[in-house]
């Protein structure tokens, strides 16, 4: 089942990801040609069995212009996002505060290719509006991309983007009152939570979903977090990798939980 978001932008052309040409430098010219992805998080399941959390490693899909689910089994990933972690931080402080790089790569099922950017995390010991976290997103060459930043908010959820410059970009906001935030319930219709995206004036220019990862996945407490994004029209290449980096820095604010986490939960 494909699903519609609320705000739809309009039609653009949908290009094949078997038609992207490969041979470019910075790999940024993959993300250039999708108007949306689809991040797809590799479950772990024994991380359900209550062994220790394991990194985290993604999958980035170029999808249809709404962001739809795309055909696993006949299309290759664009990117491959790992996460590099101390074993300590993932299981015992919450996704929130700990710290982490996670490259992002190239995919090729055959080789280890190089990072095309990575994304760094210190840890912060977070506590209402003092210490907030702020993720940075540089190329493998050192150069800065721009900042995630994850400002107080008393009711909504979400995160700033700011350029190399702190210019701000973009804000990624949700509400609290979506099933998500508030129980965790395996139905698909229970998992899902819609963050818009919104310009530097504050008008909604496109959409982020998270997604369900299956009622099976979700009834055996299995931490796979799937995303929609919809990039906003006219966005270059470095805003759609802040884009898709504010994704994963959303996941683990929200989504992530170490095993003291899940342990506390299910008391």
């Amino acid at each position: 089942m494909q699903y519609q978001p609320a705000y739809q932008q309009p039609q653009q052309q949908y290009i094949n990801p078997g038609q992207i040409d490969t041979s470019f430098n910075s790999g940024l010219d993959a993300i250039s040609r999708c108007q949306s992805v689809f991040i797809k998080q590799r479950p772990d399941y024994l991380e359900s069995l209550g062994f220790c959390e394991k990194k985290n490693v993604y999958y980035v899909y170029q999808s249809d212009t709404m962001g739809n689910k795309p055909d696993f089994k006949h299309q290759a990933p664009i990117f491959k996002c790992k996460e590099e972690s101390s074993c300590w931080q993932r299981n015992c402080l919450p996704g929130a505060c700990r710290a982490f790089d996670l490259k992002v790569k190239q995919y090729d099922q055959k080789q280890d290719t190089n990072t095309v950017f990575r994304l760094s995390r210190e840890f912060k010991c977070t506590f209402l509006c003092l210490a907030r976290p702020v993720m940075e997103v540089q190329l493998q060459n050192g150069g800065k991309i721009g900042f995630i930043c994850y400002p107080f908010m008393c009711c909504d959820k979400g995160v700033e983007i700011r350029d190399e410059n702190n210019t701000l970009l973009y804000s990624v906001k949700g509400s609290c009152c979506q099933w998500p935030f508030l129980v965790q319930l395996p139905c698909e219709a229970c998992q899902r939570a819609r963050f818009d995206i919104l310009d530097s004036q504050g008008q909604k220019v496109s959409e982020l979903w998270k997604e369900s990862a299956g009622f099976c996945n979700a009834l055996c407490n299995v931490d796979a977090t799937n995303f929609r994004l919809m990039f906003p029209g006219q966005s270059t290449s470095r805003q759609k990798a802040l884009l898709l980096a504010a994704a994963l820095f959303i996941d683990f604010n929200y989504f992530e939980e170490s095993p003291q986490d899940q342990n506390q939960n299910s008391m």
